[in-house]
């Protein structure tokens, strides 16, 4: 039998995984997330699709307040789009498509204010999708 001390001496061992900014498609909770950094967030609404990720802490100096965002209904939006999941998704061209199919003037803003200067600053280029999602026809 192990005893606690075992369980997290074999968890916690081994190097440390250093972060690093990222897109990826969370397919339990069907969303896209951007994380730019590895902090504690507030998430805010821009709109029913968009949630921004804002740094708890701000401001500090030489910190960005905002830290990342999260697009809900992934797997209907890459659908829609008729994205084959065999390949990744250009960061400009996701936003693009965002900004096409939720042309209000707040995702706009979202998208020049936020988005844009996030991944560009982050060298975030794609989006990394599962192959579970069906093909559009």
């Amino acid at each position: 039998m192990k005893t606690l001390e075992t369980l997290v001496n074999n968890t916690f061992s081994g190097d440390p995984v250093r972060f690093r900014p990222c897109a990826f498609f969370d397919e339990r909770l069907d969303c896209i997330r951007v994380i730019a950094r590895d902090c504690s967030v507030v998430e805010e609404r821009v709109n029913d699709r968009v949630t921004v990720l804002i740094d708890s802490y701000f401001p500090q100096p030489g910190r960005k307040r905002y830290v990342g965002f999260t697009i809900k209904g992934a797997t209907h939006f890459c659908k829609q789009h008729g994205w084959d999941t065999v390949r990744s998704i250009g960061m400009a061209e996701f936003l693009d498509a965002l900004l096409a199919s939720s042309p209000e003037i707040v995702v706009q803003w979202f998208i020049d204010i936020v988005a844009k200067p996030l991944v560009q600053e982050e060298k975030i280029e794609q989006v990394e999708l599962p192959h579970g999602i069906p093909q559009a026809s």
